[in-house]
């Protein structure tokens, strides 16, 4: 029940004048004076009392999207609003939405009393929701507003055992694939996945996972932890904001884990081709392989190994489309038979380590569709298996004692 404050009053009047019954006889002689004035007001209690609401009529909610083929208002039409309705709602809806991008699929929740539709609401954002209601002191009957939606983030946890390779595996766990990709890049600083990975490898990764009030999850945060036990060696690293609010990756000794180049800038490839001597598969004669070539299906995203700029980005009958970076500390890394390049990837363009720059084809002289990866060290090719990067920023002070605090609760969560 719903209550209401009520504070009473006692009021003191002075009557200036007077009732008088002039004759006991005749009671319809009366004079009465009404003058009064209030001498004061005193508040002398609270009671509460009930605050009753109409009941409103039962509201029930429908769940459907937009069908392939259909727009905004076929769609309202199609749940029972009238040409009219369905006008006002798609105007009332339009300065929150860009309608041109409401695609099939898109999840519409609708309100009805009855058969008479009340409303309805949509995801704006992963953080917003817009919302339509009948009003009837609304001008075309209708009124839209945007809110912040209800979201609630938590810590998620996922192990396995790897039988054949990190990705199937991680699926198999049931990790979503953009936390995947993310694992393998940050790995990427210092595991071979072709090398390193062993049969009865473990791993465990905690990141955070966003969801709303229905329990419905709306998006992966980032990665806080991970470990990968891989042939008695314990590669972990840590999400750790310093004092500054820089965040970045750790190890277990509070030294950041990027290096200058990633070992690996591809994923989920094969090593068909190592560094050094080899016979050709396009001569059929015996040559140096500078490079290692990594086989992938056509389209697999490619990435930068390091933060640079780009030297090249064109194409010649042996590499084909191809890519060539120069880093800092006189390393360049080289990247061919592109079937072609991210968008705005062109010659004098600066890229961060992990960005997408191109993806897998078979241009040039290729047998099949693959990564062909160089790397050179003031002007000298060198195996990229073998390329030692020193170590980054090392925390001290209050920051290491901070990240040692959060290492070891992660830590107590790998056992």
């Amino acid at each position: 029940m719903k209550y209401v404050r009520i504070s009473i009053a006692a009021v003191s009047v002075i009557l200036i004048g007077a009732v008088s019954i002039f004759s006991k006889g005749d009671e319809s002689e009366k004079e009465l004076l009404v003058n009064a004035s209030v001498e004061k007001m005193e508040q002398i209690d609270i009671v509460e009392v009930p605050y009753i609401t109409a009941v409103s009529e039962s509201l029930s909610t429908v769940k459907a999207e937009i069908e392939s083929g259909s727009n905004l208002n076929d769609f309202l039409l199609d749940h029972g609003l009238s040409r009219d309705e369905a006008s006002s709602v798609v105007y009332e809806i339009s300065p929150y939405v860009d309608l041109h991008y409401i695609r099939a699929g898109e999840q519409f929740k609708l309100n009805y009393i009855d058969t008479t539709f009340q409303g309805l609401s949509m995801i704006n954002s992963p953080g917003t929701v817009v919302e339509v209601v009948r009003d009837i002191t609304a001008e075309n009957g209708f009124r839209a507003y945007e809110k912040e939606r209800t979201l609630n983030t938590f810590v998620q946890q996922i192990t396995g055992r790897i039988d054949d390779s990190l990705y199937s595996a991680a699926l198999e766990a049931g990790m979503n694939t953009n936390i995947l990709y993310e694992l393998i890049r940050l790995l990427s600083y210092d595991v071979d996945f072709q090398r390193d990975i062993q049969e009865g490898d473990t791993f465990n990764v905690a990141y955070e996972a966003v969801y709303d009030e229905e329990g419905a999850l709306v998006s992966e945060g980032r990665i806080l932890s991970a470990q990968l036990m891989t042939d008695g060696r314990d590669i972990s690293f840590f999400y750790y904001e310093d004092l500054e609010g820089e965040g970045d990756y750790y190890n277990k000794e509070g030294q950041t884990i990027r290096k200058t180049l990633l070992k690996t800038p591809i994923n989920g490839a094969v090593i068909t081709s190592g560094y050094g001597r080899r016979i050709s598969p396009i001569t059929g004669f015996s040559k140096m392989h500078q490079g290692i070539d990594f086989g992938a299906p056509p389209g697999t995203p490619i990435y930068a190994s390091g933060d640079g700029v780009i030297e090249t980005a064109t194409y010649n009958a042996v590499y084909g489309n191809f890519i060539e970076i120069r880093h800092v500390n006189g390393y360049r890394t080289l990247y061919g038979h592109m079937t072609r390049y991210a968008r705005g990837m062109r010659k004098g363009i600066r890229v961060k380590q992990g960005a997408v720059i191109g993806y897998v084809g078979s241009t040039g002289m290729s047998t099949g569709p693959h990564l062909h990866y160089e790397v050179s060290y003031w002007g000298t090719k060198i195996n990229p298996s073998n390329v030692k990067s020193p170590p980054g920023r090392t925390l001290a002070g209050k920051d290491k004692l901070l990240f040692e605090n959060i290492k070891n609760s992660y830590i107590a969560s790998f056992r």
